[in-house]
């Protein structure tokens, strides 16, 4: 439950919204929390209607809400994106934790890095040869970028994670713990004798702006040209990116997640948990994959698929509903085939 750095009226959060607000304007917010959880001085929020009985056993007296939810006499501020304004809330005014500027003592520079000076370098981060930091990206304990680096401003690569030689990572990147960036691809060839051998996988991993990563996941270096996660991206965590994948604007991709190498996914698809894709097809612009979804072949924009092998959602529906009739219906057989031999 952050708390805020100190106090904030109802106005002043309205005003920061550019939102209107509903009682007294006065009331002072001290923190954010869920409405199980919050006490009387911290702002909740409620995504739409459904949740609106949930401020009965609330101890919170300010509510962020959507026009026209019933908040029990509560001070509202009202919102027509209601998570996404208390995100910005959070983030204004409970900042998280971030250490100060400079390279730390224990943190390894080489000589040829420029770090930008508002950039924070902590202890045991080591920064390899013609490595680019910029502006008040923060790199963390343990995190390795190898050599000819390229991070942008106000970036964030968390402890532990990976760059590899040649990656490039623009402004506003957020990478969780374990990250890798630009490991060799899976790129298997036969030699003289028929035995696999890797290989050689020379390109980069190119990240736009506004990219965030999850913990571990793992996105692989071309192998001559570019593995490519596009403007606004969103991977969840333990999520497999292969080789010269292209990953477009705004694409959303939730755990356990697996793309074979030279897939294109269409800018604002959406994949859901434990999605894989053999390699080299195309994923259609806005095109949704419900979780456990396995394709084998090009997918069109704005298509819904589900299950292994993927296929069109209504279809499936049908065949799960079939499915749940089946032990039925194999009874069924069996009664007219024994009828069948009776006749015989």
């Amino acid at each position: 439950m952050p708390r805020a750095a100190r106090p904030r009226s109802v106005s002043e959060l309205a005003a920061f919204l550019d939102a209107p607000f509903e009682g007294d304007g006065a009331i002072r917010v001290a923190g954010f929390a869920s409405l199980v959880q919050a006490k009387a001085d911290e702002l909740v929020f409620l995504r739409d209607a459904r949740l609106a009985a949930g401020l009965a056993a609330s101890s919170a007296r300010v509510v962020l809400a959507p026009l026209g939810v019933d908040t029990a006499g509560r001070a509202t501020i009202r919102s027509r994106r209601p998570a996404a304004d208390f995100s910005r809330l959070v983030e204004a005014f409970a900042p998280r934790w971030r250490p100060a500027a400079g390279i730390a003592d224990g943190a390894q520079v080489a000589p040829t890095a420029v770090v930008d000076p508002t950039a924070a370098i902590e202890p045991g981060a080591r920064v390899g040869p013609d490595c680019r930091i910029g502006a008040r990206t923060v790199v963390g304990s343990g995190a390795v970028l190898v050599q000819d680096v390229h991070v942008g401003d106000d970036g964030w690569i968390h402890a532990g994670a990976i760059l590899r030689e040649g990656t490039r990572v623009g402004d506003r990147v957020v990478l969780q713990p374990g990250v890798v960036l630009g490991g060799d691809g899976f790129g298997v060839v036969p030699d003289a004798e028929g035995r696999p051998v890797a290989m050689a996988q020379r390109g980069r991993v190119v990240l736009e702006d506004d990219v965030e990563i999850g913990a571990n996941t793992t996105v692989d270096r071309a192998t001559l040209d570019e593995t490519r996660i596009r403007r606004g991206a969103k991977i969840d965590n333990q999520v497999q990116i292969a080789h010269n994948c292209d990953v477009g604007e705004d694409v959303l991709i939730a755990a356990q997640s697996g793309l074979s190498g030279n897939t294109i996914v269409g800018d604002r698809a959406i994949l859901m948990a434990r999605c894989g894709t053999t390699g080299h097809l195309k994923i259609g612009e806005g095109a949704f994959l419900a979780a456990n979804t396995a394709v084998h072949h090009d997918v069109p924009p704005g298509a819904r698929l589900y299950g292994a092998p993927a296929m069109e959602e209504r279809g499936w529906h049908r065949t799960i509903a079939a499915l749940k009739r089946l032990p039925e219906l194999v009874k069924r057989v069996r009664r007219l085939e024994r009828r069948l031999d009776e006749r015989d």
